[in-house]
C-alpha cells in the first residue's frame, strides 16, 4: 500500500486527510514540485529543493521541514510504500493551510505533504520515433515558480489526446515558452537553445545541458521565436517524469530539415542514452 507524509507523519493514503477549508483546495494557493527516485534514491534532490523553496518564498509560504529532513522522509516513504527497488514519482505539495475568512491563511500552520507512486514509463516508440506537440497561446501566472494552479493545463488534456500529442506547448506574443508539464529545447547547427524568460527552470533540462556540454555542444538560454520551431534541426522536451522526449511534429508541420525531417535527431538520441546512464549511476 502506498503511504504519504502529511504534516509530520507517515500515514497510508487511505488515512490521509486534508481540511476542506485548506486554502490550497479553496483558492488554489500553494506550490508543488515533482522528482524522480531511482531505487530509493531521489534524483537531484538538492536542485528540486532549491526550486521548491524559491516557489514557496515567492508565495510567502512556510516550509515546516528542512532539506535534510525532507530527503530522509522521501527515502523512508519510498521504503514504506515498497518502492525502494524501482523507479518512482515523488511529489511535494505545500499550501498555506486552513483559510481564515476564506481568503487569508496562518503562516505558522501550513499544510505540507509528500506522495509517491510507481513510475509509469511512456511507450518506447515515443523515444525511438518521436512525439507530437500542439501549440496554445498562454503564459502561466508566476511562470518562474511551480504553483498548484494547473487550470489551463488540465483543461487542455482532452484536446491534447484528441490531437495525438504528448504535450501542449505554450506560446505567447510570438515567443515559445514551455509545455504544460515539460520544458522545451531546440537544436540548431549543433547548439541547444531553450527559453530564458517566463518559464520554469527545469531540473531535467539542466542535466541535459550539462550532458550536452560534455559532448562538446554549445547551449544557450534566450528568447525563442515561434518561427524558429520550423527552422530547428531538432526539438525535444524534458521533464522529471518523461525524461528527454524527441519531438518530430508540432501542430501540422514536421520538425527538421532534408532527410532528417520528421525523424528523431542525433542529439536527442545521444542525450537520451547519456541521461539513462546518469539516472542509474
Amino acid at each position: 500500500m502506498n503511504h504519504c507524509f502529511l504534516n509530520g507523519k507517515i500515514v497510508s493514503i487511505d488515512e490521509a486527510k486534508v481540511s476542506v477549508l485548506d486554502i490550497g483546495l479553496m483558492r488554489g494557493y500553494g506550490v508543488y514540485d515533482g522528482l524522480a527516485a531511482i531505487n530509493g534514491k531521489p534524483f537531484r534532490f538538492a536542485d528540486h529543493w532549491q526550486r521548491f523553496t524559491n516557489s514557496a518564498h515567492a508565495l510567502s509560504l512556510n516550509i515546516p521541514i528542512t532539506e535534510e529532513g525532507c530527503e530522509k522522509k522521501v527515502i523512508e516513504l519510498l521504503e514504506k510504500s515498497g518502492l525502494s527497488n524501482t523507479r518512482a514519482n515523488v511529489r511535494m505539495i505545500l499550501t498555506g493551510g486552513q483559510t481564515i475568512s476564506g481568503i487569508e491563511y496562518d503562516f505558522e500552520n501550513p499544510t505540507f505533504f509528500i506522495t509517491v507512486e510507481k513510475w509509469q514509463p511512456l511507450g518506447q516508440e515515443l523515444y525511438s520515433q518521436g512525439a507530437k506537440l500542439v501549440t496554445y497561446r498562454y503564459k502561466r501566472e508566476m511562470p518562474e515558480h511551480k504553483t498548484i494552479n494547473y487550470i489551463t493545463g488540465v483543461m487542455l488534456q482532452s484536446w491534447k489526446k484528441e490531437e495525438g500529442a504528448i504535450e501542449v506547448l505554450y506560446t505567447y506574443d510570438g515567443e515559445v515558452l514551455e509545455c504544460a508539464t515539460s520544458n522545451i529545447c531546440i537544436v540548431k547547427d549543433g547548439k541547444l537553445v531553450t527559453p530564458a524568460e517566463n518559464v520554469l527552470g527545469g531540473i531535467t533540462l539542466k542535466a541535459a545541458f550539462e550532458l550536452a556540454s560534455e559532448m562538446g555542444l554549445e547551449t544557450e538560454r534566450r528568447i525563442i521565436h515561434e518561427s524558429e520551431l520550423r527552422e530547428a534541426d531538432e526539438v525535444f522536451i524534458t521533464s522529471s517524469f518523461k525524461d528527454i522526449v524527441p519531438v518530430v511534429k508540432i501542430d501540422d508541420f514536421e520538425v527538421g530539415k532534408g532527410e532528417g525531417k520528421g525523424k528523431v535527431g542525433y542529439v536527442a538520441e545521444k542525450l537520451n542514452l547519456k541521461f539513462a546512464e546518469l539516472l542509474n549511476m
